[in-house]
């Protein structure tokens, strides 16, 4: 076949599938990676703020539009797709992202420091699949003690620790070492205040930007709505909620926000 017949064909498949739906990872901005028939496809997204399992409409060559987001059911099945590897958590960048030994791990539930855990490898990025339970538990707690405690690695003694465990840990050391502050808790940067407010409320960031001391922040509640609010950076005090409050937005933190945007959806 030559290069443009196979151009054609692809060309013609692209059509053939518009409008069918498919599941897809989206961690780049408004771009997820699919596999059809062999080949790798790369779409735009809409909305382009999306992030994490969803199920898409193709909607025209290269795009897909969001449908719902993937059940936990449909994001195993997923899952089953690729290798599994053990990895351990190293530093917590928010929105469910933790850094490992091998680069980042996407979608971590309630994950904790040198947690060791489970993910699958599609090929391009690690996706957490579950905690890893049949390993001596208190390891993770005894890293996480001797860090703060500032031990150097070559000075540490723990049963059960593997080679990639103490390189993990030297990582993790070298960093402390070189922060000012005492103690192993840096100052939190925008992604970690926005996610630990909103978690702290039941919700979840999606996405933000930070312009003239403002966040334009992307958010889902408990129940997996979207919203799009507008929050004073210094405080996280609601300039605009994206829904009507009397003019009352700045009673309210992003924290309190979320409790109130569930209220307004069971009135």
């Amino acid at each position: 076949m030559t290069l443009r017949a196979l151009i054609q064909r692809l060309a013609q498949q692209e059509l053939d599938w518009q409008g069918c739906h498919l599941l897809a990872p989206v961690v780049a901005p408004g771009r997820a990676r699919v596999r059809l028939q062999g080949l790798v496809y790369q779409l735009s997204i809409v909305p382009p703020d999306y992030r994490g399992f969803g199920v898409f409409r193709l909607s025209a060559p290269g795009m897909a539009e969001f449908v719902r987001s993937a059940t936990p059911p449909e994001r195993e099945n997923y899952l089953r797709l690729w290798p599994r590897r053990q990895l351990r958590l190293l530093r917590d960048y928010g929105s469910g992202c933790w850094m490992t030994l091998m680069g980042p791990v996407y979608e971590v539930e309630r994950g904790s420091l040198f947690e060791l855990v489970e993910a699958a490898f599609d090929g391009r990025n690690y996706w957490y699949c579950r905690p890893v339970l049949n390993t001596r538990l208190r390891l993770a707690e005894e890293m996480a003690q001797a860090l703060a405690e500032r031990i150097p690695t070559a000075e540490l003694r723990l049963k059960g620790m593997t080679p990639e465990d103490r390189s993990g840990y030297d990582l993790c050391a070298g960093r402390v070492v070189s922060e000012p502050r005492v103690g192993v808790v840096a100052e939190l940067d925008d992604q970690a205040r926005l996610t630990r407010a909103l978690a702290r409320g039941g919700g979840r960031l999606r996405s933000f930007s930070a312009d003239n001391g403002l966040f334009q922040v992307s958010w889902q509640d408990s129940q997996g709505r979207s919203h799009h609010s507008t929050i004073r950076r210094d405080d996280l005090t609601v300039m605009s909620s994206g829904i009507c409050l009397s003019g009352r937005d700045s009673d309210f933190d992003l924290t309190s926000l979320v409790g109130v945007m569930e209220e307004d959806e069971e009135l």
